[in-house]
């Protein structure tokens, strides 16, 4: 077999087929984690501590198929300290911040969760004014007071209810994030799908360059015009 690949091609290829292959790998991520979450149904925990005044930092996320921001506000336990969202509000815009004055009691249950992290699309933080793009504890924690930093927790808590502030009353509201693999609109077998479809475009696209290569003589399986 001989084989003379077009250099740009070839690279542009490469880094088509590793994206898409990236892609398939998230969203069969996301079907394995919905499926495992729907077949064993956790029991929520109660946390109860102190909600603590100048640890407000305000998150992005994509919920309900929307953008919001959410109020996320340092609780201290007896345990140390965990980031906790209190508040919703839809729209690209973040608003005004939830203001604590003084240390308040704190109960709820909820469910914890492991910290997921920014993924290549997330957008830089601003952590001058407070805005975060990813829902990261141990970023959040830098301004802190360096004791208090050290003890917070590497896990989020998600309770079970927030306060929705983007009307003309705050209403509480289910927490759409406790419990990310019942969201009806993107259930296990379609995010299953997606993996496929996105595997399936990067063996097509191997397919095609190398037809590509094959119609233009570059790429041969037999040698021909031997006597």
């Amino acid at each position: 077999m001989t084989f003379r690949p077009y250099p740009l091609l070839s690279l542009l290829t490469a880094v088509s087929v590793v994206i898409l292959v990236m892609f398939g790998n998230w969203q069969w991520g996301k079907y394995d984690a919905k499926r495992a979450g729907l077949e064993a149904p956790p029991e929520l925990v109660t946390l109860e501590g102190t909600l603590l005044p100048g640890t407000v930092r305000q998150v992005y996320a994509l919920t309900d198929g929307k953008a919001a921001w959410r109020d996320v506000a340092l609780v201290e336990t007896a345990d140390g300290a965990v980031f906790v969202p209190q508040t919703i509000h839809y729209g690209m815009d973040a608003p005004a911040a939830l203001v604590l004055e003084a240390p308040q009691f704190y109960a709820s249950r909820g469910l914890w969760h492991e910290v997921k992290g920014r993924n290549a699309f997330s957008t830089a933080d601003k952590p001058e004014a407070g805005l975060f793009y990813a829902f990261d504890p141990a970023v959040m924690a830098a301004g802190l007071p360096e004791d208090l930093a050290g003890r917070v927790a590497a896990r989020i808590f998600e309770p079970e209810m927030l306060l929705r502030t983007d009307g003309p009353m705050a209403v509480p509201v289910d927490n759409l994030f406790l419990r990310p693999e019942l969201d009806a609109r993107m259930t296990p077998e379609r995010h299953f799908g997606y993996a496929i479809t996105w595997w399936g475009l990067a063996i097509a696209l191997i397919g095609v360059y190398l037809a590509l290569h094959q119609q233009r003589g570059r790429l041969r399986f037999s040698k021909t015009g031997d006597q």
